[in-house]
Parts: C-alpha cells; structure tokens; sequence
C-alpha cells in the first residue's frame, strides 16, 4: 500500500532523504461479465471487498444478492443478481442515537491510521456499532473506495448493516450519503461537512447525518431529534 523513495526536502536547506507514497492502481469492476466500472483508481488491499460495496452502494445490487467476488489482474468480479427494478429501500431504519456513543467514536476514530500518519495521503472508513464498538476500519486513497470497502467488508461476512454507523474521513455530497443510504447504514458521521444535496438526502431518508466530528464537537445536519443527550 506504500512505497519509500529518496526525496529532496527543503527546510531552508536541501537535504536527500526516504519518505513514503501511497501505491494507486486502476480497477474495472464487474457484475460477472457486464462491466460497471472502469479505471477507479485505488489502493490495492480489499479488492473484494472494493467490488462487493461499490455494487450495493450505487445501487446495482441488494446485499442479499451478493454471492462471492474474485479479483483476476485488474478486474474485480462480482457474482450476483442484478436489481433491475432499482428496489432498494429509499429509508434506513430510525434508531436512536446516544451522546455516549458520538464521543465514543469520535476519539477512537483516528486511532491506527498507520498510512496516513505515513503519507498524509489516504482517507479512511471504518464501521461501528450502535454502542460504539469499531467492527472495521480501512484506508484508501480514495474516500469513495474507503466507504465502498467498509461496506463490502460487512456484505461478504453477512453483518448486519441496518442498526450500524458508518465513519468517514470525507466530505458528504448526495454521491457519498447515497452509499449510506443504498447500503441501509442509518448513521453517517464524518469529520468533513457535509453539502447541502446530501443534507436534502439524509432528511428524506431518515439518515442520522452528523459532521465536523473532531474532539468534543460536532454538527447534527439531520435525525437531531434522535439524538439522545441524557442517558
């Protein structure tokens, strides 16, 4: 995932020195022999899991309808069913939410980022529980990919992504929020803003969307009313 090369640094001098890159390769994705993706680039761990989220994040497939995937050179196959009628739910489930929980998740969610404490140059996506335990985390160079990966990672061991949070490192448009939303994951917290488009699509989809998460704070753009503050 990382890669040491000699450098010149300037710091008022120049010095020679080593220092570590992000490795990118380019990926088509297919749902067995149609492709529905070309050249995402992205980092070369979890590529199952990359194929099996980017299908049931944009809504190609339901997650019971993913069989298995494989990763042959550059093509990450996708054994399933494809849903023509697009029948995803529009709605998440509405659960309730704990403070205790939001403070939980916002101190663990930087810890063990390794690449990025390297490189500065992944984001990340990690999976919690509703009390707070982390079930996954995972950095790419994309955040698109980090979502994707997540997600793919729970579809393949048949975990239950409908009482879960997703965590981001990323900005939240409609594409990002939509992940959410297509997976059935009723929170979202990240420590970027969200945009308006993906406020509208929390809103109408009963996504508890919570941004700017960093330290004791943070910003409930959607599902306040469920955020339970005294326990």
């Amino acid at each position: 995932m990382i890669k040491k090369l000699d450098v010149l640094i300037w710091r008022g001098n120049p010095e020679i020195t080593e220092d570590y890159v992000c490795i990118e390769r380019d990926y088509d994705i297919y749902i067995k022999d149609k492709k529905i993706a070309e050249e995402i680039s992205a980092s070369p761990e979890y590529l199952r899991e990359l194929g099996v989220g980017y299908t049931v994040s944009q809504g190609y497939l339901k997650k019971k309808d993913v069989k298995d995937a494989y990763v042959e050179d550059n093509k990450i196959v996708v054994d399933g069913q494809v849903d023509k009628e697009n029948s995803n739910s529009r709605v998440v489930k509405e659960i309730m939410l704990s403070l205790t929980t939001i403070l939980k998740v916002i101190k663990d969610m930087l810890r063990d980022k390794k690449v990025w404490e390297l490189t500065g140059g992944t984001h990340w996506a990690s999976i919690y529980t509703l009390d707070g335990k982390k079930i996954i985390s995972i950095e790419d160079i994309g955040r698109h990919n980090a979502v994707d990966k997540v997600i793919g990672y729970c579809v393949l061991r048949e975990i239950d992504l409908e009482d879960k949070i997703l965590v981001s490192s990323g900005r939240q448009p409609y594409m990002m929020v939509n992940k959410g939303v297509n997976a059935g994951i009723p929170v979202i917290i990240s420590k970027s803003p969200p945009m308006n488009r993906g406020v509208e699509l929390a809103r109408r989809s009963n996504l508890i969307l919570i941004g700017f998460a960093r330290g004791d704070r943070f910003t409930v753009y959607s599902g306040y009313d469920r955020i339970v503050f005294k326990e």
